[in-house]
């Protein structure tokens, strides 16, 4: 089994450190312990000329976002591609800021705009509550699109783990009209079968940050019970009809319990004849892509989704 320098680094130094399990913590301390990795030296940070917090009207109640913005155009009036940005986290933890890093990159990369949409979180809202916020964003977001100076005919949806469940799940919402039209979707070790029944699940490294003791901690805070698992909208992996979906790029890491279902969608998405694109980084772990602090390697990945937003885009 492979391991990059940089993934063997983390290991080592949270064996040294008897770094506890994540699911020895109450979600309030993991989010607590998720906003403290999250900070960034000074000598890493991405400027963008604008950055805006504001929110959004859902039928749970308001939905934060964050609208990240370049004005690197010499036509002030210009509508930008936009991709909107869900953070992974099991869907217990994260929020604008764990991910903050990952869309100052990708704005950078792309020169689109990013709006992350803070979805609620569970236990407090179990599900569906993440996927009426996603519903709800992509709507309200499209809506104002002249008023946030985008281009609607160029969206796409992104995130990571969690959050690339839910960019799947807003992608195939679009495909039934259930949301505007979404025209790509860019999907970073997305869980998208909480069936949890998958070879890669027995992954289980000393040291690394998600096992399936993890995965199972976190689908028990958020699923309301064991039937929830096949509900597509949980599990889209198992939506029956995968067909019309707009191109999808999927991105995967070795190391990673969730592994073979980013695989295992690419392949689904293939047989439904999408346009599919699959790259592993073999050597990596879970979660590499939102700590580029300690795994330079998610710098690559990001460039790469970069470039998969770039190429979406040009083909509208």
């Amino acid at each position: 089994m492979q391991i990059d320098k940089d993934t063997q680094a983390l290991i080592d130094e949270r064996k040294k450190n008897n770094a506890p399990p994540l699911e020895s913590f109450t979600p309030q301390e993991l989010r607590a312990l998720r906003a403290k990795m999250a900070e960034t030296p000074a000598e890493l940070q991405v400027n963008i000329s604008n950055v805006d917090d504001f929110y959004l009207k859902g039928s749970l109640g308001p939905i934060k976002v964050r609208k990240y913005s370049n004005n690197l155009s010499k036509e002030p009036d210009k509508k930008n591609p936009l991709i909107i940005y869900f953070h992974g986290g099991g869907f217990v933890m994260g929020d604008l800021e764990s991910h903050d890093l990952v869309c100052r990159h990708l704005c950078k990369e792309t020169e689109a705009t990013i709006i992350a949409v803070d979805y609620k979180l569970a236990p407090e809202y179990k599900f569906p509550a993440s996927i009426t916020d996603t519903k709800d964003a992509i709507a309200e977001i499209i809506k104002d699109a002249d008023k946030l100076q985008i281009d609607k005919e160029k969206v796409i949806l992104c995130g990571d783990s969690a959050g690339g469940a839910l960019a799947a799940v807003g992608t195939i919402m679009s495909r039934d009209k259930i949301v505007p039209k979404i025209h790509g979707q860019i999907l970073v070790y997305p869980w998208v079968d909480l069936t949890m029944c998958r070879k890669s699940m027995d992954i289980d490294i000393e040291g690394m940050i998600l096992n399936k003791d993890t995965i199972k901690y976190f689908a028990d805070h958020y699923l309301n019970s064991y039937e929830e698992q096949v509900d597509w909208r949980a599990s889209p992996i198992l939506t029956p009809d995968l067909s019309n979906l707009p191109p999808t790029y999927i991105f995967g890491a070795g190391l990673d319990p969730l592994v073979d279902e980013g695989d295992a969608y690419k392949r689904r998405l293939l047989s439904f004849g999408n346009e599919v694109h699959y790259r592993l980084f073999p050597g990596q772990m879970h979660a590499f892509l939102s700590n580029s602090v300690q795994l330079p390697t998610a710098l690559i990945c990001l460039k790469e989704m970069g470039e998969a937003a770039k190429n979406i885009f040009s083909k509208l």
